[in-house]
C-alpha cells in the first residue's frame, strides 16, 4: 500500500499540496524518524499545519535494551529513542515554527502543533 500511495503522490506531483498533515504515534516507530519531517514540510502548503503525538522514550533505557529481544521474536516494532528537546528541534530544523507543545508529564510524549513557514 505504501509503495502505492508513493507512486500515486509522484505522478500527482503532490507538492505543497495540503493545508494539514497529522502524524500521531508514528515518528517513534521509524528508523529514520526524521526524514518524514522533511516530506511533511514538502507536502504542505505555505502556512499549512503539522499535528504530531509522539512517544518521546530516550529516558527510557531499559527499552533500549528489551526492545531488540522483542523485535528479534516479533514481538514489538522498530523504535526510535528520541527526547522531547530532540522532536522539537528537529521539526525547527526542518523548517517549522512550534505554535504549541504540550507534554502531560516529564518524560512521556510530546503533542504538537507546527507550522510550515510562508514564503517571504
Amino acid at each position: 500500500m505504501i509503495s502505492i500511495a508513493k507512486q500515486k503522490a509522484l505522478a500527482a506531483s503532490q507538492d505543497q499540496a495540503f493545508d494539514a498533515i497529522l502524524g500521531l504515534s508514528v515518528l517513534h516507530l521509524m528508523e529514520d524518524w526524521e526524514l518524514p519531517l522533511a516530506q511533511v514540510h514538502r507536502l504542505l502548503k505555505p502556512g499549512g499545519i503539522f499535528v504530531s503525538s509522539t512517544a518521546c522514550m530516550k529516558h527510557m533505557k531499559w527499552l533500549r535494551f528489551l526492545a531488540p529481544l522483542g523485535q528479534f521474536f516479533g514481538l514489538i516494532p522498530q523504535l526510535s529513542f528520541f527526547s522531547d528537546a530532540d522532536l522539537k528541534s528537529s521539526i525547527v530544523a526542518a523548517g517549522f515554527e512550534i505554535d504549541y507543545a504540550w507534554q502531560p508529564q516529564k518524560n512521556a510524549g510530546v503533542f504538537i502543533i507546527a507550522r510550515k513557514q510562508k514564503s517571504p
